[in-house]
């Protein structure tokens, strides 16, 4: 259900937002109601959970480390009509091997680990793109803070859908400030991380679409997501 809204105002659930809205190429758009990004939810209430149903959430990817799941469980996993999937991003990269200083305020070293993530998390990220993809209803992916491994991750289906490395960069970037006030993390999202990012695949795969197949997904299941994630506009 497409409530009105970019950002959605849930109580206890930060950073959450959907992936529709944006310019696809030519005279199409992003669709509303398929994709939401957002922070954990560890601390989503009654009223927040409702929120999730009325949005046709049915399918939500924890794309953290399993110990981070165990340690704070999101409240949806112990409901029937949600289905969790757990698909850390980060392959075999420890959390002390991260390479990123995370104590200097809206670091530029985010590329460290956003680099280590793609030379290690290949398959993951492949996993949990198909996943989305294949999910019954709506899917709302998630880390901790809805901004590092979920903002890599927004940004390969935003990619795949043929919308502008702009509107790209300006989805990622806007993570730090729907997050300050609920975190201690001062890493940021400095729109420069992305901006590497983005020059990085297209250096070395041609697009960050190139570097997903050449990770192992099939063109049919990016023909899919792009059916699922992108609509055309009426005529004017």
């Amino acid at each position: 259900m497409f409530l009105g809204y970019k950002r959605y105002p849930f109580r206890c659930v930060a950073n959450f937002r959907d992936l529709g809205g944006y310019p696809a190429g030519g005279r199409a758009v992003t669709r509303y109601g398929v994709f939401f990004r957002c922070a954990h939810l560890g601390d989503a209430c009654a009223e927040d959970i409702q929120l999730l149903r009325r949005l046709g959430v049915r399918r939500i990817l924890d794309l953290r480390y399993p110990e981070d799941l165990a340690r704070v469980p999101d409240a949806t996993s112990r409901l029937p009509d949600f289905e969790t999937l757990n698909i850390s991003l980060m392959g075999d990269v420890s959390p002390a091997q991260i390479d990123v200083n995370a104590g200097e305020e809206d670091t530029l070293t985010l590329r460290g680990m956003y680099r280590q993530m793609l030379e290690h998390g290949g398959s993951a990220l492949v996993s949990a793109v198909r996943a989305l993809v294949e999910a019954p209803g709506g899917a709302a992916f998630h880390c901790f803070n809805g901004k590092d491994r979920t903002g890599m991750l927004a940004m390969f289906l935003l990619s795949a859908a043929g919308v502008a490395n702009c509107d790209i960069v300006a989805d990622y970037e806007v993570s730090h400030t729907y997050i300050e006030h609920c975190t201690d993390d001062i890493s940021g999202s400095h729109y420069k991380n992305m901006k590497w990012t983005l020059q990085y695949l297209q250096e070395q795969y041609g697009s960050p679409t190139g570097y997903l197949l050449a990770n192992g997904l099939s063109p049919e299941t990016l023909a899919a997501l792009r059916s699922r994630l992108v609509m055309p506009l009426p005529p004017l």
